[in-house]
């Protein structure tokens, strides 16, 4: 009798440890939620034509791949004020990320030229290799 109880109890933490152990891990970090916290009140505070704050706060949650709907409609808020460089790579990345790669290299071509509109001798190394990227995606999905 003795010998089942112990099986059952031993049985019984083992359990509770693949139990709470789950849990732990099904909630996001408590960085993640810091990083959504100040991007959310970064936004709140942010001035009506503040383009910049918007984009910012979506790249921050972008890349620590959390509250990624919100920083969807934060970067399409950021393009509405005004388009930029900055912000349209920013989309671009947010469809990489996707599995987009059509819409990703829009963006990316977008943020080039904008970049090139403002000042003839723009250079973006990082996005044009992230268009570059996308641009042979998309020639392979293609085939």
């Amino acid at each position: 009798m003795n010998y089942v109880t112990k099986n059952v109890r031993s049985i019984m933490m083992a359990l509770a440890t693949v139990f709470i152990s789950a849990s732990v891990y099904a909630l996001p970090s408590t960085a993640d939620n810091k990083t959504v916290t100040k991007a959310r009140l970064a936004v709140e505070e942010a001035a009506p034509d503040d383009w910049h704050t918007y984009a910012e706060s979506a790249e921050k949650c972008m890349r620590k791949k959390v509250n990624l709907k919100e920083a969807k409609d934060w970067l399409d808020k950021s393009l509405e004020i005004k388009e930029t460089a900055y912000n349209l790579a920013i989309m671009g990345d947010y469809y990489q990320m996707n599995d987009l790669p059509e819409q990703a290299l829009e963006y990316y071509v977008k943020s080039l030229r904008q970049g090139l509109e403002n000042d003839i001798n723009y250079s973006d190394p990082e996005t044009h290799a992230k268009m570059m990227k996308m641009r042979s995606k998309v020639i392979k999905a293609k085939i």
